[in-house]
């Protein structure tokens, strides 16, 4: 700050300061400025003046002092010189005890790195904002029915469509398929199987993305005849046509069909799905609009954007009457159909927003844990510098100003050990790779940015704080002359830091025993979940996913006889013992869902929510499927021939009981007329799982294959070979028939088995860690404490045994303490426990939130860790000389 600059302050200054220190205040500065080292920034050096400046102006405007007496008392000196000098010196107290800062620095970098790994994983579900314009006016619309237990599900084309025309408050309303397709793309004689959404015409003008090149669609490219357009991802322009502008508007082949590409969607953009390469429009055909069955079947997500101004209340009210309007218009269909809709992130996150607001608290648990232990260690490290901090205190440093420098001390170790936690979180991000089982669609990729790098530093300087006030405060409040008194005595400056570390033990094994206890919990559930019978025999077995396309086989037969000869070319292969067909694979989910109605049922008997599957003979006999009753498919049940279908055991029990379902004929209507389908039950298989091993499965119907035949299926296949052999084996036979028919995806079905638990062993794999590191830390803490206790009383001991007293008395006076200090520390955590572990109840699966073997278990697991911790300092206690021992002083 210039002289000139000084001048002109002084001049709004009071005329009595400018006159007792206006002179002065300048000779000072003046004298300051000649003294400046060389070689800070020149903000450094302006923040610095203007803060000293700030200080010195107020303190002389409270008459506290004179101007130039300001370093006399040591609170006089500028702000950032002050701070400056006690990072300094921790700097050099830490360096002399690398032991020490190394210990502080690994425990504190694990509690921070866990809790910025998870949190890096909510910043981009949660938090991040979605890559569309004005996401907060995007919506999510669903439809609810209490008779099917809808809650949030997909939307009849028909009714949408009827939202859009009617409810004024949405400037616009799209819808999209659920289901990813794939097509065909052939490229110098080899196929290329693409990812592809189906969308309406409004789609990207809804959500408000503008194609980099060319354009979107059009609302008039929903309906018929506008399906021979897409719109690729940025991924594919560049990966398949190298960046090139120029491919708007050219002409392509996809699966023998000639589209025209319309334009490039904006670099990250996916939606719906990460894995889309491309979009096409619907193409419905117009007279869908007015077809019962368009009103009936529900199999697209319809996405609004709020017009502007209006709020959600308001459009909900809208949305509500045109609902009741429907009901009585459309009573078949619509007659209990409900709707609602949510802001889009929140659909988007509502699955993987439990788990992490899960392992976010268990996290959290284990930083407090990292924090109380690392307070441990200052409190033992205080109580070694008592006799230093009792000679700072003589020599007139003031308490306030001693337990700042702790403080800093612990500040920087918590910065430092955040910095190293932040690597830690990006390696912990890097191998998470359970979240992708967990994921959201069209949800960013994890990965660390501004948002993260902000919460780590809070994060850190928080730990800091929290464990360095109370070491800092009990150091700073000592009594100086028993201190300097004593001071030659080990670590022997009072019993207050003993108890204190003992207090902050007990809360160490509390917070344990909580984030082991939630780890066992998990154990229980995986272990009954890997229990439960899937209704298949997962060894041995694979499935193979095959679209045939509609341009080499345009017709049904030709379709029907392609599956038949690609099974019997797969048995008739060495190490193939059995194949099978079926559109969907079990623990992935139903191809669709209805209601039926039997025939001579009176009309007011409905079956609702039936599942429904296309399969074949193979699939029940290659997956050992049992047949409990009747017969399954057979040859002649052809595609002219009756219609037949196979139920599972649900079905029977559910809708025919103490009735014989075998022979029964159904329709999929809830009032089955004149053009209602009938069906023929012949035969009764066992349950198998449908969704996740925790859900029991549900009335399930398999239709022939031949008869609800499709292009797109699972082969499954059960080998003799091993996984890679038999998929090599299946390559091979389906190049032989057609080489221009790619594999979609192949899978092996323990790991479908596997992977429907994947949410589950995710939770556990990090659970399992945090508990984990939890022991570690309290075994750690247990540990310390028993040491410094040994410390402390090594004079005692001595004097102990001198009188006579054996090794083994001194051990289990030791011991006794540390049990009393463990046991507290179990009995609060096991009441902590008690209350909180019914968070995890809709984690858990066979067992109950508070599962008393689990509770016992790790009960006597942390009991014995922490007392074997307690017992090795204590057990070095008692082989002391005592005449050595009785000379410390």
């Amino acid at each position: 700050m210039s002289p000139r600059l000084i001048r002109l302050l002084l001049r709004f200054a009071p005329s009595t300061f400018r006159a007792r220190y206006g002179e002065e205040l300048l000779t000072v500065h003046e004298a300051r400025i000649a003294e400046r080292p060389r070689g800070p920034g020149l903000w450094w050096l302006v923040t610095r003046e203007v803060v000293g400046m700030v200080w010195v102006l107020a303190r002389a405007r409270r008459g506290t002092g004179r101007i130039g007496e300001r370093n006399s008392r040591g609170g006089g000196a500028s702000m950032l010189d002050t701070t400056r000098q006690d990072l300094r010196f921790a700097a050099r107290t830490l360096w002399r005890n690398p032991g020490f800062a190394v210990a502080a620095v690994v425990v504190l970098s694990l509690g921070i790195g866990a809790v910025s790994a998870i949190f890096t994983a909510m910043n981009a579900f949660l938090f991040r904002p979605l890559p569309f314009a004005d996401a907060d006016r995007l919506v999510m619309l669903y439809e609810t029915n209490p008779e099917f237990g809808w809650q949030d599900a997909q939307t009849a084309p028909a009714n949408a469509l009827d939202w859009r025309e009617q409810v004024e408050a949405f400037e616009d309303i799209a819808q999209y398929s659920d289901f990813v397709d794939e097509v065909t793309h052939i490229q110098d004689g080899e196929p290329t199987l693409l990812s592809v959404s189906t969308v309406s015409g409004n789609f990207f003008d809804v959500l408000g993305v503008r194609p980099v090149v060319g354009r979107g669609f059009r609302w008039e490219e929903t309906w018929d005849g506008a399906d021979d357009k897409v719109v690729l991802s940025h991924g594919l322009w560049l990966s398949m046509f190298g960046g090139d502008p120029a491919v708007v508007g050219s002409l392509v082949d996809m699966a023998g069909t000639t589209v025209e590409i319309v334009g490039v969607a904006p670099q990250g953009f996916s939606f719906p799905s990460d894995e889309v390469q491309l979009w096409t429009p619907f193409g419905w055909a117009p007279e869908n609009r007015e077809a019962l069955w368009f009103r009936r079947a529900h199999f697209t997500r319809a996405v609004g954007r709020l017009a502007p101004g209006v709020d959600p209340a308001t459009a909900d009210a809208e949305l509500q009457t045109v609902v009741g309007r429907l009901q009585q218009d459309f009573p078949a269909t619509n007659q209990v159909m409900g709707a609602g809709f949510m802001p889009l992130r929140d659909f988007l996150v509502k699955e993987v927003r439990p788990p992490l607001r899960l392992l976010l608290g268990a996290v959290v648990l284990l930083l407090l844990l990292a924090c109380t232990n690392v307070a441990n260690l200052m409190l033992v490290r205080a109580s070694d510098r008592s006799r230093e901090v009792a000679l700072r205190f003589a020599l007139g440093a003031r308490r306030r100003r001693v337990a700042g420098q702790m403080l800093v001390e612990s500040l920087m170790l918590a910065l430092v050990g955040g910095a190293l936690g932040l690597g830690l979180a990006w390696v912990g991000i890097r191998g998470m790779s359970g979240l992708t089982d967990l994921g959201i669609d069209g949800a960013t990729d994890v990965a660390l940015d501004h948002r993260v790098l902000l919460f780590t530093l809070v994060a850190a300087a928080s730990s800091g704080f929290l464990f360095g006030t109370v070491p800092a405060l009990w150091a700073s409040r000592g009594d100086v002359g028993q201190s300097l008194k004593d001071g030659s005595r080990s670590g022997t400056s009072g019993r207050g830091g003993l108890r204190t570390v003992r207090l902050l033990v007990t809360a160490e094994v509390a917070l344990a025993l909580l984030l082991v206890v939630a780890a066992g919990h998990m154990v229980r559930t995986f272990d009954s979940l890997r229990k439960v019978d899937p209704g298949f025999r997962t060894e041995g077995a694979l499935a193979v996913q095959i679209t045939v396309p509609p341009a080499r086989y345009p017709e049904r037969d030709q379709v029907l006889a392609f599956w038949n000869q690609f099974e019997e070319a797969l048995q008739g292969r060495p190490g193939i013992q059995r194949a099978g067909l079926v559109g969907r694979l079990p623990l992935a989910g139903s191809s669709w869902s209805s209601q039926f109605q039997a025939e001579g049922w009176p009309p007011d008997r409905v079956g609702f929510e039936i599942l429904h599957r296309r399969a074949d003979r193979g699939y029940f006999e290659t997956l050992d499927i049992p047949l409990v009753r009747g017969r399954s498919f057979e040859s002649t049940d052809g595609p002219d021939d009756p219609l037949v279908v196979v139920i599972n055991e649900t079905f029977a029990s559910e809708h025919f009981p103490g009735e014989d379902p075998l022979g029964q004929k159904i329709a999929y209507d809830r009032a089955p007329d004149e053009s209602s389908i009938w069906y023929e039950i012949v035969g009764i298989v066992g349950d198998q799982a449908q969704t996740t091993p925790r859900e029991p499965a549900r009335a399930e119907v398999f239709e022939n294959r031949d008869q609800d035949w499709g292009r797109t299926a699972w082969i499954v296949v059960r080998g003799a070979l091993g996984f890679e052999a038999t998929l090599s084996t299946v390559r091979a036979t389906l190049r032989e028939m057609d080489p221009l028919i790619p594999v979609a995806e192949s899978r092996s079905l323990r790991e479908v088995w596997r992977q429907s638990m994947a949410s589950e062993e995710f939770i556990l794999t990090l659970l399992g860690v945090f508990g984990t590191v939890a022991l570690l830390l309290a075994s750690v803490g247990i540990y310390g404490v028993t040491a410094q206790a040994a410390r402390r009383h090594t004079r005692e001991i001595g004097i102990r045994m001198a009188l006579g007293a054996r090794s083994g008395d001194i051990l289990r006076l030791m011991m006794a303490q540390n049990v009393a200090v463990v046991g507290a520390g179990l009995g609060v955590g096991l009441a902590a426990a008690w209350v909180s572990m019914r968070a995890l109840s809709s984690f858990l699966f066979g067992i109950a939130p508070n599962d008393p073997p689990t509770l016992g278990a790790v009960v006597i697991l942390l009991g014995v860790v922490a007392l074997l911790a307690g017992y090795v300092p204590a057990r070095r206690a008692t082989a002391v000389d005592p005449v050595e021992s009785i000379r410390v002083e």
